[in-house]
């Protein structure tokens, strides 16, 4: 059966006054926790590792350590336990603990609003992106990512215009051209998801025009762009842009395929 790592997380603030009222453990004992954990880490005992944690956190409420604790808690809840449920309840008491705390809380609201997202509670991860990025001093790199979070969200909603606002904010701040350029590569897949070709493909081809795209990205964006063309009927400049990128595409059967229907299409059967 799972343990219930959120009961323990909610009374550790009680139980940590308790033992400091009652004088049975000290500093000496909460550093035994932390390095029998960081053995136990190491020889991949993850149970053991687990409660040792934990233990920390009941000795330690003012612990230096705490915030070393509280993500391998997380980390063993998401990639041992495989319970993201978990996880995010350890997020939500670390947000309260690490309040106020720079740039701790900040962190804790960013993994949080990714577990959230993960999780399809889009609201909660809405709420959090929002609240960074309206925080004062919010780096454009952030604010860029963001954005992307966000564009992703209110595509899943099939919020089409929120979409684009999304990531038009994103191309509007000052940023390096290789970060600029997967905002525009998805306001062009989030075009071709609306069916608005048109404005699909003169995105696409504003971003081969730029200097500093990355190759990969490059690429994908040829990709799309012969897959858009070849949809509007414009066969054969979709051939040329398949077969630029019959080498470099990561999966080269794709890529042969679709030069092999361009170049035979088959016959129509009547």
């Amino acid at each position: 059966m799972v343990r219930s790592v959120f009961m323990v997380v909610l009374l550790l603030s009680v139980l940590g006054a308790m033992f400091c009222l009652s004088g049975c453990f000290d500093d000496t004992a909460g550093r035994d926790d932390l390095s029998e954990a960081r053995e136990y880490m190491r020889h991949r005992d993850f149970m053991e590792a687990e409660k040792s944690f934990e233990r920390y956190l009941r000795r330690n409420p003012d612990g230096k350590d705490r915030w070393e604790v509280w993500n391998n808690l997380v980390d063993l809840a998401l990639n041992v336990r495989h319970n993201r449920v978990a996880a995010i309840e350890l997020l939500e008491a670390m947000l309260i603990e690490y309040e106020g705390v720079y740039p701790e809380f900040r962190l804790v609201q960013e993994r949080l609003a990714s577990e959230y997202e993960q999780s399809r509670r889009f609201d909660r991860a809405m709420a959090l992106w929002a609240q960074i990025e309206a925080a004062p001093g919010t780096p454009a790199l952030q604010k860029a990512s963001i954005y992307r979070s966000m564009a992703r969200i209110y595509l899943r909603r099939l919020e089409f215009e929120h979409v684009k606002t999304s990531l038009n904010q994103c191309l509007a701040l000052d940023l390096p051209r290789s970060i600029k350029s997967d905002c525009q590569y998805d306001l062009a897949d989030a075009y071709m998801i609306m069916e608005d070709t048109d404005a699909g493909i003169a995105t696409l081809r504003d971003l081969l025009l730029q200097d500093g795209v990355d190759d990969d990205l490059q690429v994908l964006a040829i990709f799309m762009l012969a897959d858009a063309l070849e949809l509007k009927g414009e066969k054969q400049d979709a051939l040329a842009l398949f077969e630029s990128i019959r080498f470099t595409y990561p999966n080269n059967s794709v890529i042969e395929a679709r030069i092999e229907y361009l170049k035979a299409p088959p016959k129509i059967q009547y």
